[in-house]
């Protein structure tokens, strides 16, 4: 068992650090730059935590100096045409497209459009608000050849070469934004080899730390020597994620370094904030996030400062002082309309709060077992409510598992409520793995009621209950992996 428990431990810290990455190579392949797209056009940098902290780092970075003066790039295209497809060579005609559209359907704001002159050139300045990736097409005659997405950054020159017509394969792109995405996706590629090498246990598990250990360092030397590229901040997002289950410490010195330049307040307030708040105690994670609040530039910096006090009082099980500081934001933000995030803190602050009873529910088990909120008193409870087709739910099972396996013998239970709507998919699911522990029958489930009365937002959702029946905390998505120490004062002696 302990050995499982040891490969459980280390996967999660291998499972954290690729996902940091997971869809950034994807998203750099070129010639095709395949970015989300952000309001005017800002880049979104790699996936962590779920989408709350990917979404916060963007935005972050996004507000950071602005409204600044209007950005200029130099912008130049090359291109040739082969002989076997017109002996003239002709290589007027190709024009090149670039764009703003803060979301599918809005209108289209042109930031450069020309086309090539009889020698396949074109030579122009581009104007912009923001640095970031924006959308460009490559056409002639009217035809659409390409689509693709151009990192645009303060003071770069964007230069195209390419042969038409396998102008797809033949395209490059040359900026100092590109030169150091190639770095860091050369840096990605290699981490991923090794992400596979070490889930095959291809390595030794005394030789993890210190692989992982070479790849942090290899991410923070692109941080240096591409400053002020979203490589650069890539490379440092990708850096402290793996340090944070191997080097807090230098996670922390390296948080604080990008501090200086606006390049890590999103790293702060998450992976800074738990580190101070776990190691030295709530009181420190408090003034930890204050001291944040003299760095921000802009009031939408200021108010995600504040939703994560909020949440920090939340998850310290202050539930009182969560409230005033909630009544706090929302006299301080009244004039704006009041965000989903403050609903749903309300929502979880009035009706779900640790400390209070679980509220009422009811099913019937794969046993014939009538459960509700007074048949699990008596034991500490975990209620899971998940898709079983959900990969992260996949992810974490076998690891759910072992720690079930350990606990159940000192009263631990779980119970699963599957919101899956194909029974097919129930069944398939566990005829691949084992159960454990009961699940909710499907008929016998108020999906819509399960949802509102627990306020599910996020697959999977999990909630931990006393043996009185009060909620311990409730867990979304990868927070399960912090679980344990929230359990064990509540169970039985051997």
């Amino acid at each position: 068992m302990m050995s499982r428990i040891k490969e459980t431990n280390v996967s999660i810290a291998i499972r954290r650090a690729k996902m940091a990455l997971t869809t950034m190579k994807e998203k750099m392949n070129k010639p095709e730059l395949k970015q989300f797209l952000l309001p005017k056009g800002m880049i979104s940098p790699p996936g962590f935590r779920g989408a709350f902290v990917l979404l916060l780092f963007a935005f972050l970075l996004s507000q950071c100096n602005r409204p600044e003066p209007i950005n200029q790039s130099y912008f130049a295209v090359e291109i040739d045409v082969a002989d076997s497809l017109d002996q003239t060579r002709n290589r007027e005609g190709f024009e090149f497209l670039l764009y703003s559209q803060e979301t599918q359907n809005s209108v289209i704001d042109t930031l450069f459009i020309e086309k090539t002159d009889s020698m396949g050139q074109i030579k122009g300045t581009i104007s912009f608000d923001e640095a970031g990736a924006y959308p460009l097409q490559i056409s002639r005659d009217g035809s659409p050849i390409l689509s693709m997405r151009v990192l645009l950054a303060q003071g770069d020159s964007v230069l195209f070469t390419g042969e038409f017509p396998s102008i797809g394969q033949t395209l490059k792109v040359d900026s100092r934004e590109q030169r150091a995405v190639d770095v860091f996706d050369r840096v990605d590629a290699g981490f991923t080899r090794t992400r596979r090498f070490i889930a095959m246990g291809a390595l030794a598990d005394t030789a993890i730390i210190d692989e992982l250990r070479k790849w942090a360092n290899l991410y923070e030397q692109v941080y240096r020597d591409y400053p002020e590229t979203f490589a650069s901040s890539f490379a440092l997002e990708a850096a402290v994620q793996i340090l944070s289950d191997i080097d807090q410490q230098k996670m922390m010195s390296l948080i604080n370094e990008g501090l200086d330049n606006n390049q890590s307040l999103g790293l702060a307030l998450t992976f800074g904030k738990d580190y101070t708040s776990t190691t030295n105690g709530f009181d420190r994670g408090v003034h930890y996030l204050d001291s944040l609040h003299s760095l921000v530039t802009n009031k939408e910096q200021a108010r995600a400062i504040d939703q994560m006090l909020i949440e920090l009082y939340y998850d310290s099980l202050r539930v009182s002082e969560g409230k005033n500081r909630l009544e706090r934001f929302k006299r301080l933000y009244e004039e704006e309309d009041l965000s989903f995030w403050y609903k749903n803190m309300r929502f979880e602050l009035e009706d779900l709060a640790p400390g209070t009873f679980i509220p009422a529910f009811s099913f019937v088990s794969t046993e014939g077992d009538t459960i509700d909120e007074e048949s699990i008193k008596g034991s500490p409870t975990l209620l899971e409510f998940t898709l079983l087709e959900n990969r992260l739910y996949q992810q974490q099972y076998e690891e759910l598992t072992v720690g079930y396996q350990l606990f159940a013998p000192r009263g631990f239970k779980i119970y699963t409520m599957a919101f899956d709507e194909s029974t097919t998919t129930i069944l398939a699911f566990f005829q691949e793995r084992d159960r454990f522990w009961s699940i909710a029958e499907p008929p016998t489930m108020n999906r819509k009621s399960l949802i509102e009365t627990f306020n599910i937002q996020y697959y999977p959702t999990r909630i931990l209950v006393d043996a009185e029946g009060r909620i311990i905390r409730k867990f979304i998505g990868e927070e399960i992996d912090d679980f344990i120490p929230y359990l064990t004062p509540h169970l039985t002696s051997n």
